[in-house]
């Protein structure tokens, strides 16, 4: 019993740290950004720096867990192998995959607000249920098939909602948002307050609003960049999270010091993303002129070390949890960044928005529902079963004892 109460406290904390840190996160983000929504620094930077804490922190972790068992790290290079270098490896994929999507995680939040953002995250229930049904083949019942089906029309409806309402931003956007961390040939450090120029410095602010009101009157829905986005983060994420949870808990991943794993995963996460600031040369020429940390503020620093821990949070859940907790604790998120947004980021939801939103909490709820009404019944299925069995065994001893007593009688 005290056990029992002990792991869920566990799972519950879980739950409640990682809500906090993933709705701070995304607030942090557009409050680091410029009154333009744009960054005056490398967002790149910012995820180097969050593998780096990361990386630190375990690395420590490791040692402190070694010299609890009696090893050292010279014994453990000594019998390493080349089939274990392989095995280390493996950690190149997801931490490939978690670059991809920290650094699209930007560009998105450039297109949305971020309460709005978080409702179009919403679409990695989608991605991560194909994904299990392709790679894992887990099937889902047309109930879950249903509602995955309502839960992409609200998103596309409510990414439509974002593209009028914010209209005036929307050429500013298209130019920027995948070009957000990107310098001119000569880069201007931000302390000297120079901008990269932009195609639409000549355009005053009418003739993009006239723009924008031509562009909505003429169709019902505008597909950008943002949306491709969208849909590329959460499939990148939804991959990320199934295969780092599968070499969690593969072979013996489960015996394996969660500490050392990470170590390998960060490893790895520094890796890439140092290797992309040194590789372009716009970014390597802005580093060497202005320095890593040019055009940081507050906000930004404190990014720095929640998207660190946000990270520590989801392995520990990968690991001693499973990647659908992960996802349905995604939906706190949703309404913690619904929440913030009106207090902190001056975001004024529409009457259209208050409609359409509880329609995607709703589709939530049926799909994780009926997940739960056809695992009951696999359990009655099986308690029939029993049931059954037990029955026909119970038939059997009677008959035999009737064919023993009518022996007797006819003797």
């Amino acid at each position: 019993m005290g056990m029992d109460v002990w792991a869920c406290s566990i799972t519950v904390a879980l739950g409640v740290i990682y809500v906090c840190l993933g709705s701070g996160r995304i607030i942090i983000t557009r409050l680091s950004a410029n009154e333009d929504k744009k960054y005056d620094y490398l967002p790149i930077t910012v995820n180097v720096c969050a593998e780096a804490v990361k990386l630190l922190v375990c690395g420590a972790l490791s040692y402190r867990y070694l010299q609890q068992e009696g090893r050292k790290l010279h014994s453990i290079y000594q019998q390493t192998s080349w089939q274990e270098m392989l095995k280390v490896m493996k950690w190149s994929v997801p931490g490939l995959l978690y670059f991809m999507d920290n650094l699209i995680g930007f560009f998105v939040i450039s297109f949305f607000d971020p309460a709005l953002v978080v409702l179009l995250n919403n679409f990695v229930i989608i991605s991560t249920s194909i994904l299990f049904r392709v790679v894992l083949k887990r099937k889902l019942s047309s109930i879950q098939w249903a509602s995955l089906v309502v839960l992409f029309l609200a998103i596309v409806s409510l990414s439509n909602q974002a593209h009028s309402t914010n209209m005036h931003f929307q050429h500013t956007h298209i130019h920027h948002a995948i070009n957000i961390s990107s310098l001119p040939s000569n880069p201007k450090c931000s302390s000297q307050k120079i901008v990269a120029d932009t195609t639409l410095k000549d355009i005053d602010e009418p003739e993009i609003l006239d723009r924008g009101r031509r562009a909505v009157g003429n169709t019902a829905f505008i597909l950008n960049r943002g949306h491709m986005l969208v849909l590329l983060q959460c499939f990148i994420s939804s991959s990320a999270n199934i295969y780092n949870e599968k070499i969690f808990k593969e072979d013996h991943g489960m015996d394996e010091s969660i500490y050392i794993q990470n170590s390998k995963l960060y490893l790895f996460g520094v890796f890439f993303n140092a290797l992309t600031l040194l590789v372009d040369k716009r970014f390597r020429r802005h580093i060497f002129q202005c320095g890593l940390f040019d055009g940081y503020n507050s906000y930004t620093t404190l990014l720095i070390f929640v998207t660190a821990l946000q990270g520590l949070t989801i392995s520990l859940i990968l690991k001693f949890r499973d990647n659908m907790f992960h996802v349905m604790s995604q939906q706190l998120v949703t309404v913690a960044v619904i929440t913030l947004s009106v207090f902190f980021i001056g975001f004024t939801p529409s009457l259209d928005f208050f409609l359409q939103a509880p329609t995607v909490l709703i589709a939530i709820f049926i799909y994780n529902k009926s997940k739960e009404l056809s695992s009951s019944e696999e359990v009655d299925s099986g308690d029939n079963n029993g049931t059954l069995l037990a029955s026909e065994e119970e038939l059997e001893q009677l008959t035999m004892r009737l064919s023993v007593i009518s022996d007797e009688e006819t003797v």
